[in-house]
């Protein structure tokens, strides 16, 4: 039997491996289910939210949170020799304006500090080739403001450079 477990989304549809096939959530054996439900029963705000934005049964919530709290395909088994983990981030598309955000799904931490979704972007095109002006231009903000940004994400994630940051934040 296999104990572990990775939870991805595949066209917002929540996903797992287990036992070397691919299936949906809800063919999971019931206690890999009961877990993410614990994980949900626990955290009030995450079960508010989702009624509030209009997940009402109990399997419409668990595949909403399964999704934004597990939804990333990583190396890491969301369930270790049958132990939930941590939640991860996974970036569905919504990052940035979700109302759930944050609440339902896992902020991003460095060091001890959450990355907002604008540093999110902000790194993210920092770990591309493109030049610093295309970069301030593509966030639509001037190049002062960008470089003040840039210089309290350097401090935030304690780095001294651009490659350094984005193998931090990676």
């Amino acid at each position: 039997l296999d104990a572990n477990v990775e939870l991805f989304s595949h066209n917002g549809e929540p996903m797992a491996t287990h036992e070397g096939k691919v299936k949906y959530l809800f063919e999971l054996p019931l206690h890999f289910l009961d877990s993410i439900q614990l994980e949900l029963d626990d955290n009030p705000a995450a079960n508010l939210a989702l009624e509030l934005s209009g997940f009402t049964s109990k399997a419409e919530k668990l595949k909403k949170f399964a999704t934004c709290s597990f939804g990333n395909f990583d190396n890491a088994p969301d369930f270790k020799d049958g132990k939930l983990m941590n939640s991860e981030y996974y970036n569905c598309g919504y990052r940035g304006e979700c109302s759930m955000e944050g609440i339902v799904c896992n902020s991003v931490w460095v060091n001890g500090r959450v990355l907002s979704p604008f540093e999110i972007r902000m790194i993210e095109k920092l770990a591309t080739e493109k030049t610093l002006p295309v970069i301030a231009e593509e966030l639509q903000i001037s190049m002062n403001t960008f470089e003040t940004r840039k210089k309290i994400m350097f401090q935030k994630l304690k780095v001294m450079s651009r490659a350094r940051m984005v193998a931090v934040a990676y």
